[in-house]
């Protein structure tokens, strides 16, 4: 038994312990007290009456720290109810973009073989004050050229340029079924097509359009139009714009899916674009043309999991004197979770479409061109792909071109 001066001072280290302790609650239990107190009676450094008492006041510091957890508790949930509360702005936010690096060579019959490294940036911030407004702004690497965002790794390290171009639109949602969208916008929601037979991927149009849909018994039915410009002219006011109508409708049925549209186009005051009209492979100004899309797949396709589709996409300038005046492409996809695979055939007469928005890695964007497509994706991980894509092109007069593109393309 040890003398008193040493009980004394043991009950005075023990009751140290036991305030650090409960003021560090990550490591302050009842159990870790007890087993002290067990300890040291054990050992005969306490006596009965005095572990009787430290064990009274070790379970009085045990139900005062249930207490001071009970407040904090109720103190950290009103904190972040109020944080929540000065947070709401943050609901109404949202970013999204891509950043791709490439790595392209080209072949051209009766050219120098080229190569180079290629980077894109898209990033777009969209917010929703109302409930039905949604407003968005959009940065892209690029310069003026409308179907690519691309910068070439190039000029002795420069700077690369920075514009407004990925996305700047007001849209709003009338309801389930109408959706208006103004400013410069992503194509794909208003205007369907199977490929880039017409449109180069990169194309935000600007002006403005709806979107109407229509569910029903066999699918839905889908109505898309839209007046777009093309040019601002300064010195007259008949300026260059397109307008458009499309009417399709999207079915599923068990495993079977497909969509079926057909769309007009009206251009006017074209010659007013002046030298840009064209990127040279039109001989005819004159452009209203009709065209059919379609495509029909099959989920789970031959019971491996794998998604497959056949797609068709077809364009005739009804506008147009000469006879080179239709277009049409052909293929199939296939895909199963992280990888996919397409394949599309073109054929894109010189007057059949304005030269200026289609594909324009198919033989540089031109016109009276056919050959091949051969496209393959896989996903190394979330938000993370590889690509890899093959272009073998003849034009009309014979000339053969060969591009294939490298890509890792990362999603945020």
């Amino acid at each position: 038994m040890l003398d008193r001066g040493k009980s004394k001072l043991l009950i005075e280290l023990f009751l140290i312990a036991s305030i650090l302790l409960i003021s560090t609650p990550a490591l302050a239990t009842s159990e870790t007290m007890l087993e002290l107190l067990k300890i040291l009676r054990d050992n005969d450094s306490l006596s009965n009456s005095e572990c009787n008492l430290l064990y009274k006041t070790a379970t009085a510091e045990n139900e005062q720290m249930k207490g001071i957890k009970q407040l904090v508790k109720k103190e950290i949930k009103e904190e972040i109810v109020t944080i929540n509360k000065n947070s709401e702005w943050t609901n109404k936010i949202k970013l999204n973009g891509d950043m791709r690096l490439r790595y392209e060579w080209k072949i051209k019959d009766g050219s120098e073989d080229r190569s180079r490294g290629r980077i894109r940036y898209h990033l777009a911030v969209i917010t929703k004050p109302l409930d039905k407004l949604e407003v968005s702004v959009g940065l892209a690497s690029g310069g003026g050229d409308l179907r690519s965002t691309n910068q070439s790794f190039d000029i002795t390290f420069s700077a690369k340029g920075i514009n407004l171009d990925y996305v700047y639109y007001a849209q709003y949602k009338f309801n389930d079924n109408l959706v208006a969208i103004t400013g410069k916008f992503k194509r794909k929601p208003y205007l369907w097509q199977t490929t880039d037979l017409m449109w180069d991927s990169d194309i935000n149009p600007e002006g403005l359009s709806v979107n109407y849909t229509s569910p029903n018994e066999l699918g839905t039915t889908f109505v898309n139009g839209g007046l777009w410009v093309l040019e601002e002219n300064s010195g007259s006011e008949d300026d260059p714009y397109m307008m458009f109508g499309q009417l399709g409708h999207k079915f599923s049925s068990g495993n079977v899916y497909g969509t079926v549209a057909g769309t007009y186009y009206s251009f006017s005051e074209l010659n007013a674009l002046g030298d840009i009209v064209t990127d040279g492979s039109n001989t005819d100004y004159q452009f209203d043309s009709m065209s059919l899309s379609g495509e029909v797949g099959l989920k789970n396709a031959f019971g491996s999991g794998a998604e497959a589709a056949l797609f068709a996409d077809f364009v005739k300038n009804t506008d147009t004197d000469t006879a080179a005046d239709t277009g049409y492409s052909l293929g199939f996809k296939i895909g199963k979770s992280a990888w996919d695979f397409k394949y599309i055939y073109v054929d894109l007469e010189a007057n059949a479409w304005l030269d200026i928005l289609p594909d324009s890695d198919r033989f540089d964007g031109l016109t009276g061109v056919d050959g091949h497509e051969f496209i393959f994706n896989y996903d190394l991980m979330k938000n993370l792909t590889f690509g890899l894509d093959y272009y073998n092109i003849d034009n009309a007069l014979g000339v053969k071109q060969d591009v294939i593109q490298v890509d890792v393309l990362v999603k945020f």
